[in-house]
This record gives C-alpha cells, sequence and structure tokens, in this order.
C-alpha cells in the first residue's frame, strides 16, 4: 500500500474481527493441547509401567503362575523366574524409549529410576554396607541423587544455551556498529 492510498475497507461478508480470530486460535491450541496431554499421559503411563515391569517375575511366583518356557533356557539351566526376569529386563527399556517418544511427564522416570536402583543395590548388595531394613531408604536417596543430577544437567545445559544467544547477540550488535 502505498502512502496517498486509503486502507482498503474489509468485506463485510469475509471480515472477521481480531477477537473472534483470536479465539478460534486458542481454541485450535487448546484441542491440540488436550491431544497432547492425552499422549504425555500415555507416555507417563509406558515409563512407569517400565519400571514396573521389572518385578512381573515377582508377582507371577507370588500367585504361583507359570508358563512353559523355551528348551534351550531349561538346557542351559534357567529355570522359569529367571527366564521371565531376563524377558523383563529385555523389554523395559523398549517400553522406556517408547514412553519417552510420548514427552512423558518428567515425574514419571522417578519410577523406573528407583527400580532400575534397587535392582542394582540387589545385585552389588553387601551385608556389611546394606542393612536389609534400610534397603529400600538406600534406594529412594539414590533415586533422589539421580533426579538431581539430571536437573542440573538440564539447568547447566539450558544455562549454556542462554550464554550462547548472548555471545552471538553481542557479535551481531558489534558488527552493526
Amino acid at each position: 500500500m502505498f502512502k496517498d492510498q486509503a486502507p482498503e475497507k474489509p468485506n463485510p461478508l469475509t471480515y472477521q474481527p481480531l477477537k473472534d480470530r483470536v479465539r478460534a486460535t486458542a481454541d485450535k491450541i487448546l484441542k491440540n493441547e488436550s491431544k497432547f496431554t492425552a499422549t504425555r499421559i500415555l507416555g507417563s503411563i509406558a515409563i512407569v509401567l517400565s519400571g514396573v515391569i521389572l518385578y512381573v517375575d515377582k508377582i507371577m511366583a507370588l500367585f504361583n503362575y507359570e508358563f512353559v518356557i523355551p528348551e534351550k533356557f531349561l538346557l542351559a539351566g534357567v529355570n522359569f523366574q529367571t527366564f521371565v526376569w531376563l524377558m523383563c529386563q529385555t523389554i523395559s527399556p523398549l517400553v522406556l524409549v517408547s514412553g519417552a517418544l510420548l514427552r512423558a511427564y518428567s515425574v514419571a522416570y522417578l519410577v523406573p529410576i528407583y527400580c532400575y536402583v534397587l535392582q542394582l543395590l540387589f545385585l552389588l548388595k553387601d551385608y556389611k554396607l546394606i542393612d536389609d531394613d534400610y534397603l529400600y531408604w538406600y534406594t529412594f536417596g539414590m533415586t533422589m541423587l539421580v533426579a538431581f543430577v539430571i536437573q542440573v544437567i538440564k539447568y547447566l545445559q539450558v544455562y549454556n544455551i542462554k550464554r550462547q544467544i548472548k555471545i552471538a547477540k553481542k557479535k551481531i550488535l558489534e558488527s552493526n556498529e
């Protein structure tokens, strides 16, 4: 539009007031947000499930449930409970990655971290260092420590990005002078 031309008047048949356009855009965003929230909840369930899967062998033993395992494992001397544990150890990371791809809520990661730390402590268990009565407290503490370290790493990544942006802005301003 040139300076000497008058602004065009909107066509009353196709004109949509600004407030209606904003409302329509907000409705689209809310609709997409609800889909995104549902996806994140599904991802969070998958993340939690990835931790709980690790204890399916214990649950099956509690209910005295067994199924036939492949003969090659029986010939190798692997019992049912160990076979289920090995299967779950294989499936759990796959479910964890699937949940991560769905952008699960961060708090959901505490469950698999806790379960993996607990398994690690069971594997490394030394009765001189770890008392059975406090094992779950040790696990809880280590889980909080791992979560804290992850948050510090995230903070440092954001800080580094902000610092790089600040340096780039400074270089741009210096080059324009």
